[in-house]
């Protein structure tokens, strides 16, 4: 299993997004059937690509397959899908992670950018908070 990315001094006030793929560019994974995730580091200042984690199909076939893949984005904070059933929604949430169902495919790139203005501009409640975690704030 992919270790979590540990954060850098220079990373304080960032957090990690994931977002499901399926073609390696797109945001256009199911959770449960996408074969990796984007992972992005996102701070009010930038955004950038740190690492493409691999969902393993024989740990999959060792554990519950939505289990794996919520273990496997746990240290992110948000989690960008084509879309998410409802118990593998409960299982990411159960880990401090917020899906983001994007209904059609959009650049990940593109995507993340979007959410890293939002945290500039006006961050919807749950963005906020997580950032003040981050950031070592009380929330």
């Amino acid at each position: 299993m992919t270790q979590p990315i540990s954060p850098a001094a220079s990373d304080a006030g960032s957090i990690l997004v994931a977002c499901a793929t399926e073609t390696g560019a797109l945001i256009d994974g199911h959770f449960g059937s996408c074969d990796r995730f984007l992972i992005y580091r996102v701070s009010r200042a930038r955004a950038e690509l740190v690492e493409v984690r691999t969902v393993d199909p024989a740990a999959e076939a060792a554990a519950e397959k939505n289990v794996h893949r919520a273990d496997l984005i746990r240290d992110c904070r948000v989690v960008c899908v084509s879309a998410i059933g409802g118990p593998a929604a409960a299982k990411v949430v159960r880990r401090d992670v917020h899906p983001v169902r994007v209904p059609h495919p959009v650049a990940a790139a593109e995507m993340v950018e979007r959410l890293r203005v939002r945290l500039e501009t006006a961050p919807p409640r749950w963005l906020a908070k997580a950032m003040a975690a981050a950031e070592g704030a009380p929330a």
